[in-house]
């Protein structure tokens, strides 16, 4: 039985932004590269594939290594808050920094609206890891 249901949808929809921001990436790949004119965005024998020769793909490649950056540090985060404090304290949390995200996915690099999504994510993130630290001090405290 799952005794963390909350923490564990926020972390399936975490892998599942994920997942969508990767296949951006594959379908950018193949809309925005042409072979015959790019054969260098490809694999080949004779070209080594070069990731920054289109605009739309790099927006695609980035938005997607951005997230997967983050979620290094952002899923042990949220597990020692929800293992250590709360599920509902940590699902709350990592919800906003899900809405976060996906914010930021949908408005980069347009017009710097994405920073909203970017702080939104940055804030929830931070007020995780506090919480997360608090929670683990406090089992060192009460265990001395």
């Amino acid at each position: 039985m799952n005794e963390y249901p909350l923490t564990s949808i926020v972390t399936l929809a975490l892998i599942r932004l994920g997942w969508v921001l990767g296949s951006r990436v594959s379908l950018a790949r193949a809309a925005y590269a042409n072979k015959q004119q790019n054969p260098e965005m490809f694999h080949s024998l004779f070209f080594s594939p070069k990731m920054y020769s289109d605009a739309d793909f790099m927006i695609a490649f980035r938005n997607h290594q951005n997230l997967l950056e983050q979620l290094v540090v952002m899923l042990p985060t949220l597990w020692i808050c929800a293992l250590g404090v709360s599920d509902l304290v940590a699902s709350i949390l990592g919800s906003f920094y899900f809405v976060g995200r996906v914010w930021y996915a949908r408005n980069y690099p347009r017009n710097f609206s994405h920073r909203l999504g970017f702080l939104l994510s940055l804030f929830s993130f931070s007020a995780l890891f506090l919480v997360a630290v608090g929670g683990v001090i406090y089992a060192l405290v009460r265990q001395f």
